[in-house]
């Protein structure tokens, strides 16, 4: 609610009774009287005679309230001929919208007197509602943020007419809260001065302000100091940032030369960028760039030739939801050592992959368990599918000892222990996997990996080891057939 007190001079008068002692509240009963009339007979309106005569009032006073009243937007006036029809506002009254506004509003009269307050003010302030300051000088009130030395001294220089400022922020030690005020010389409806103070707490939007800024902050140390280039641009292509990294990574010297061209020019497949604005999504991709072309096509002067590999983030700049997508960025960083690195081993794994499959003796990978006393089949090649006559799917995974139970353990466990343990290679004379006549006989060279599993080179040598039993056999038949005929021939012949 409004507290309304009638400028000196020119408040309503009632015969036999001072100005100055008509108390406020007698003024505002008249006022509600007025209105409450007005409703009742609306639409039609009263005249000023009329009203008067209805509430046994004063011709002059009535027409002072009206004009206040009009004043405040409460009552409407149309002229009929020489009369003046007052009617009640059909807009919402001054007062009543004065009351909702959001900020703190006081208005002070020429001697910085309260004229005028909103509930708003009584709030922010903590002025106790059951208490009247409409009236007092806004100075000795002692409210909290006016006892503030410079505001004060700003009030008074718009009462001298001296300059003054339009706006100051106050800092509240006891809560740390942040006020706007807002200073406005102002004139009432008889040409009386006065002064209108507006205060807003801006303690959220000064907060939010410091932590926006920070953001920002932090946000441009990262585009300034990230390794990674960094490069916005339109769905055109035109270049419209860049960070530093990005120019040392395409081999720049300034901003310039990389507007010189677009985005489209890093890409030797200017499709693949134009599909991802389209797609207009976040995505990861890789792009080739031909430096080489890059001058020779483009005129950009970049320091670094031949081919570079960049991995790249694609993400389109998103204002707000209705906005159209028109901005792109790029962090994309040079990958071209990697790409190099990952094609040699691929070539490596590919020539190794080669000779592991094609070569002629079985090569056997095993992964020592146990500390050594079992292991498990890693990876086997064709070849030693062949010498087993095993299939690969049947022995990867599954444990050596297990599988093959008749080999001869003791020899087989301490030579696998030794090399695993001092890592130095060792033979092992032929063997069978299973104890039976058509069991190839087998030769290896066994040694570790750097990757701590056991290799095995295997070749058969069952038909070497068949001929060395064929030829110790004869040898044998031989000093058989010897040792008979000696034994038959006479004694002394």
């Amino acid at each position: 609610m409004i507290s309304r007190d009638p400028l000196p001079g020119t408040g309503p008068e009632e015969p036999g009774r001072s100005r100055e002692l008509a108390p406020m509240n007698e003024y505002q009963d008249k006022f509600g009287k007025i209105i409450d009339l007005l409703k009742e007979r609306s639409p039609q309106g009263l005249s000023i005679s009329a009203i008067a005569r209805e509430l046994d009032m004063n011709r002059a006073s009535v027409s002072k309230y009206l004009d206040v009243l009009q004043s405040t937007g409460d009552v409407s006036m149309r002229q009929f001929g020489r009369a003046k029809i007052y009617t009640p506002a059909h807009r919402v009254p001054l007062s009543e919208l004065f009351d909702q506004l959001s900020n703190a509003i006081v208005v002070l009269d020429a001697d910085l007197r309260i004229l005028m307050v909103n509930t708003s003010f009584i709030r922010t302030l903590g002025v106790h509602r059951e208490r009247n300051i409409v009236g007092a000088s806004l100075f000795d009130l002692n409210l909290r943020i006016f006892s503030d030395p410079a505001i004060k001294r700003n009030v008074e220089r718009i009462q001298q007419s001296s300059t003054y400022l339009t706006e100051m922020q106050h800092i509240e030690d006891s809560t740390n809260h942040i006020y706007l005020l807002e200073f406005t010389p102002t004139v009432s409806h008889v040409g009386k001065p006065g002064i209108m103070i507006s205060l807003r707490d801006i303690t959220a939007w000064k907060n939010a302000e410091a932590a926006l800024k920070n953001s920002e902050k932090k946000i441009r140390t990262i585009f300034e100091t990230v390794p990674s280039g960094i490069i916005f641009f339109t769905a055109d292509g035109i270049v419209l940032n860049a960070n530093r990294a990005s120019l040392d990574i395409l081999g720049l010297r300034n901003f310039q030369e990389l507007m010189n061209g677009n985005i489209f020019s890093i890409s030797c497949y200017k499709g693949k960028i134009l599909e991802l604005i389209q797609q207009g999504e976040v995505a990861e991709t890789e792009i080739v760039c031909d430096f080489d072309r890059l001058r020779r096509d483009q005129q950009i002067q970049s320091t670094r030739s031949g081919i570079a590999y960049f991995d790249v983030v694609f993400t389109p700049i998103v204002l707000d939801s209705r906005s159209t997508l028109n901005e792109y960025a790029i962090l994309f960083r040079d990958v071209t050592t990697e790409w190099m690195t990952r094609k040699e081993l691929a070539f490596k794994e590919t020539r190794y992959r080669s000779f592991f499959e094609n070569t002629c003796n079985g090569v056997l990978i095993y992964e020592p368990i146990e500390d050594g006393r079992e292991y498990i089949f890693k990876d086997i090649n064709r070849a030693t599918e062949k010498i087993l006559r095993m299939k690969k799917r049947d022995l990867i995974g599954r444990k050596l000892f297990e599988v093959f139970p008749d080999l001869p353990n003791p020899d087989v466990r301490d030579a696998l222990i030794r090399v695993l343990r001092t890592e130095k290679p060792e033979f092992l004379p032929p063997l069978q996997y299973r104890r039976r006549r058509d069991s190839p006989w087998i030769w290896h060279y066994i040694f570790k990996l750097p990757s701590g599993e056991i290799a095995s080179f295997m070749i058969d040598v069952s038909d070497a080891v068949w001929e060395d039993a064929e030829t110790s056999l004869q040898a044998c038949e031989m000093c058989r057939k010897d040792s008979l005929a000696d034994r038959d021939e006479p004694a002394g012949g």
